[in-house]
């Protein structure tokens, strides 16, 4: 059933008897049971559509909560981590840079060897459809393909998550890469990311942000999340990707786009003494300053400045509503 098809009056259609009784006691604890710290001040239609984000998927097309998803056990994205995935931010409820997005998704789908036909992809108009059955506010969506089994192709499903708070600016700690180069199903988004998740978790726990990964030779990569862009004296660049890095959707858009020169280069980490400004970029947040790398520190430019207000989403759309969530919702 799809929200299209609810009872007049019966905002909790889509909820099981013992959802429904916990949604029209105590919304904040079934939020809290999905990870999501609410505020307090929150008003409660506001709370009611963040259960909806929280609870209800887009399903090959058609929209179901949780407690009817399934997936066969013998997937081989569940068995052995063959799926690949995207996921962005909404500006005005549509997906930003989308485009990149599936494309990126279909070349990282053919790489690992899974056949996804480009129709059960949702385009920009069905995302849009998705996330409005939801909520008015912006989120962070995620798109998933698994492999399937033989004899039965994968799955194909989305989900959406309120868009978390981020810090004005990012300490970074430098740490050896724990992919190689080459490695699509480690370098790429697959079902396989839990190396970045441990290691970006190990750098929280020195007191960093996360991690800023270095190849074998001690060459910058990037961020556990997210990719690096450094001033050096002659301008702006970012780490080449050889194979060693995910390439992202916002640093092909900078290298197209942007209106400050940047360029590919192979940066030493005994480079870092040289750097006047940083910043990291993902799909789900845009640009964020980084502020320190190990004993390093930078302030934030004009030129950070500048790209972050030149990348910025139109006036008046975004989220007036942040979360504070437990774990980390990944590029």
């Amino acid at each position: 059933m799809n929200p299209q098809q609810s009872t007049p009056g019966d905002e909790f259609w889509w909820a099981n008897p013992q959802l429904r009784e916990q949604l029209l006691s105590d919304p904040a604890a079934v939020l809290r049971d999905r990870g999501l710290n609410m505020p307090a001040e929150l008003p409660l239609p506001i709370v009611h559509e963040f259960v909806r984000v929280a609870w209800l998927l887009w399903v090959e097309g058609k929209i179901l909560p949780l407690d009817q998803f399934y997936i066969d056990p013998a997937d081989e994205g569940l068995l052995f981590g063959r799926g690949v995935w995207e996921s962005t931010r909404t500006i005005g409820g549509n997906p930003w840079l989308w485009p990149l997005h599936l494309d990126r998704l279909r070349r990282t789908a053919q790489l690992v060897c899974i056949d996804v036909a480009p129709e059960r992809l949702p385009d920009n108009k069905q995302v849009s459809e998705y996330v409005r059955a939801l909520t008015g506010q912006d989120v962070v969506l995620r798109l998933n393909v698994t492999a399937g089994r033989p004899g039965k192709t994968g799955m194909v499903w989305m989900s959406a998550a309120p868009q978390p708070y981020y810090p004005s600016s990012l300490r970074l700690r430098t740490c050896l890469s724990p992919v190689q180069k080459g490695q699509a199903y480690l370098t790429l988004k697959t079902f396989q990311y839990a190396p970045r998740m441990r290691i970006g978790q190990e750098a929280s726990q020195a007191g960093f942000d996360t991690a800023l990964l270095l190849d074998a030779e001690g060459n910058l990569l990037e961020a556990a999340h997210a990719n690096l862009f450094v001033r050096l004296a002659d301008g702006w660049a970012t780490p080449t990707a050889d194979g060693g890095l995910l390439p992202g959707t916002v640093r092909q858009h900078l290298l197209e786009r942007s209106p400050l020169p940047i360029r590919e280069l192979t940066i030493p980490h005994a480079r870092l003494g040289e750097v006047q400004e940083a910043f990291v970029t993902n799909s789900n947040v845009g640009i964020v300053p980084v502020g320190q790398i190990d004993t390093y520190t930078f302030p934030i430019g004009n030129d950070t400045l500048n790209l972050m207000r030149w990348l910025q989403p139109p006036s008046g759309a975004g989220s007036q509503y942040r979360f504070v969530q437990r774990g980390v919702i990944p590029r």
